[in-house]
């Protein structure tokens, strides 16, 4: 099976089932020779082919083989195993078969979790960004949307009617926070665009008035600073 065809993660998790099951038990047909991790593996690619057909290009455990080590005759036993560095290959010179296995059991365990956590960091960084983009794109919508689109309402109308009593810097800073509101479901709804456009333009307006009045102009009636809520 070629190596795109397989999903890296399920792979460990079988590689690893086969160890715990005692798949690298002393195989009746060759009792003479120790079992090879990974090459008398079922995901071996030339399992059961003394031919080789297949290059260990090919192999998934590529790779985790060190870059400057491909190019060797059997290079899935020189993965490092261990924080050490230990290969299947050290242990067949130097430790007994049950340390290999340990120590495999080990690595296939820490991959497969290395593995799973990458891809939920993935998942959840693709879905925020995904939702980024839609609120970007449709901006706030739904009940959200809507309880501020009526907040944003609410300030306006009652900027309008401090500005029909002439309470001209209530009426400001009450057109401020109505387009400030409005401005959240701008991008989402048609009314909202609207809303904000006509809050702008009124905001101006009184804006112009406070400045002429500050420039020495005719004072508005009854414009007195008060503080909004008051």
């Amino acid at each position: 099976m070629a190596k795109d065809e397989r999903d890296l993660l399920d792979l460990l998790k079988f590689e690893l089932k086969f160890l715990e099951d005692g798949g690298y038990g002393r195989s009746p047909h060759t009792p003479w020779r120790r079992p090879l991790v990974f090459e008398d593996s079922l995901t071996c690619l030339n399992f059961g082919d003394p031919t080789r057909p297949h290059p260990c290009s090919e192999c998934w455990l590529m790779e985790f083989v060190p870059a400057e080590l491909k190019d060797q005759a059997s290079p899935c036993r020189l993965i490092p195993l261990t924080p050490k560095g230990e290969t299947a290959d050290y242990f067949y010179r130097c430790g007994t078969q049950r340390e290999l296995e340990e120590a495999l059991a080990g690595w296939l365990r820490n991959q497969g979790s290395r593995i799973e956590q990458q891809r939920q960091r993935a998942s959840r960084t693709e879905n925020a960004r995904t939702e980024n983009q839609r609120n970007s794109s449709c901006g706030l919508n739904g009940l959200h949307g809507k309880r501020w689109l009526a907040l944003a309402g609410n300030l306006y109308l009652l900027a309008n009617r401090h500005r029909e009593n002439h309470n001209y810097l209530v009426a400001h800073a009450l057109y401020g926070r109505a387009l400030e509101a409005a401005e959240k479901v701008a991008t989402s709804q048609d009314d909202g665009l609207s809303l904000a456009a006509r809050i702008r333009t009124d905001q101006q307006a009184v804006s112009e008035l406070l400045r002429r009045a500050a420039n020495g102009s005719k004072r508005p009636e009854s414009e007195v600073p008060q503080a909004v809520g008051q």
